[in-house]
């Protein structure tokens, strides 16, 4: 492994919605080498309009989906604040805030926990993407296009 990339030899395994899983829910798992990743498809991504916010909360569950806890505190970030800022609950950090601060783009938000519950350190990372799109019209221009033309 080198800095900035994860080189995988061999065969990598994707599961796309398996049969077992609920409609609407997509579920990605990847394979190798005894290492899996599971990622859920639903609630994953998020379009905010422009100057609003939208309150959030991250959940943790077991491979077999009952709900888990984590060890300690949640630590919330952005990919790009000048886009999306996060600002956790002060009396819960599986809460949050995420509010739409900048130009209309994209941002990853992060809630990153110690899911080891002894006294190591696993670290679990869940990732919602958030698309800050124009807000609601307030105001219309109207343009010429083009030059003027005889009638």
């Amino acid at each position: 492994m080198t800095a900035g990339k994860l080189e995988f030899k061999g065969s990598i395994v994707f599961d796309l919605t398996p049969a077992e899983t609920p409609v609407g829910r997509t579920l990605v798992t990847v394979r190798h080498d005894g290492f899996v990743i599971t990622v859920e498809g639903n609630h994953m991504a998020y379009t905010l309009p422009s100057g609003m916010k939208v309150n959030v909360k991250v959940a943790y569950q077991d491979a077999a989906g009952n709900p888990a806890a984590v060890d300690g505190d949640v630590t919330w970030a952005s990919s790009d604040d000048a886009t999306a800022t996060v600002l956790v609950d002060g009396a819960d950090s599986m809460a949050a805030v995420v509010s739409a601060t900048g130009p209309v783009g994209q941002a990853q938000i992060t809630a990153t926990a110690d899911a080891d519950l002894g006294a190591g350190v696993r670290e679990l990372i869940t990732i919602m993407d958030v698309s800050v799109v124009a807000g609601e019209a307030v105001a219309g221009v109207i343009s010429p296009v083009g030059a003027a033309q005889p009638q």
